[in-house]
């Protein structure tokens, strides 16, 4: 059965009230979520520390020590890029320290402020964590969030969790009428019959250079637990056979690895917990 935000979706009057004109850039990401493995026991927060290492560059592939981030990013103008995240098991434990958002994430690398080691999150889609230790289904933008009616259950991990962002360029947004904005729609699904959660069409005026698709915390001390993996199954647009970048946490107690399969053309982003 279909789900809606709370906040009502746009009517087909509205969604062509927002001519979207331009696509100078576009990214998509869809993340497929399989049954979920105990990816988020419970293990003890890890402390942080202060200095972080230099980032360093394998092949092509930069490698970005952080506190926040972990995953794999794809950089401007690599136009489309979908995941299928492959656990093993059918539930998250709610308490988990290190981890408080999975999906994707359009962010800012290039404006004033920001940069590789500190990117601007403009516009996140995925599972957000709740103070309860669950998990809910929704987006934020310019730094508002918006949910899904209802939590993440155990038996939604059965089947694939969709997530989609699209970057649209340069819009025309009839609430902005005297701005420059920048266009973003997305939307979220699971089922065997892809019932959609959430979708929308929202504008902001900042854009993006880079797509982030993996996990992060809001505490800054991103980690997943100890001997668990989390998979990503990555197909680009485009050419390209590694990330732009790679996330990981500084102290080094989760690891990420990034291997092309040229039988299957796409890119093996492993996630690991140590």
């Amino acid at each position: 059965m279909q789900k809606k935000d709370e906040r009502p979706l746009p009517t087909a009057v509205e969604q062509s009230r927002r001519t979207f004109c331009g696509r100078a850039a576009r990214f998509t990401v869809a993340l497929a979520f399989l049954p979920l493995v105990e990816l988020f026991t419970s293990c003890d927060t890890q402390q942080k520390k202060k200095i972080l290492r230099p980032s360093v560059q394998i092949n092509t592939t930069g490698v970005i020590t952080n506190t926040r981030y972990i995953g794999g990013a794809f950089a401007f103008p690599e136009q489309m890029v979908s995941a299928s995240l492959a656990p093993k098991s059918d539930r998250i434990p709610p308490y988990d320290q290190g981890i408080s958002f999975i999906g994707i994430i359009a962010q800012d690398t290039s404006s004033s402020g920001y940069d590789l080691i500190n990117p601007g999150d403009i516009v996140l889609v995925g599972m957000f964590k709740q103070k309860n230790g669950t998990f809910r289904y929704g987006y934020e933008i310019n730094g508002v969030r918006h949910y899904a009616k209802g939590h993440a259950l155990s038996s939604h991990y059965r089947y694939n969790i969709n997530f989609q962002l699209n970057e649209e360029g340069v819009v025309a947004d009839p609430d902005y009428p005297h701005q420059r904005r920048f266009g973003y729609d997305f939307q979220i699904s699971s089922g065997w019959d892809g019932s959609t959660w959430i979708q929308g069409l929202e504008s902001s005026a900042t854009s993006a250079n880079q797509l982030f698709v993996g996990v992060m915390d809001e505490g800054n001390n991103v980690h997943l637990p100890n001997n668990k993996q989390l998979q990503l199954y990555t197909a680009v647009s485009g050419t390209e056979q590694v990330p732009s970048a790679i996330y990981k946490n500084e102290d080094d107690t989760s690891q990420v690895s990034s291997q092309f399969s040229d039988s299957e053309n796409r890119i093996i982003l492993t996630l690991t917990g140590r």
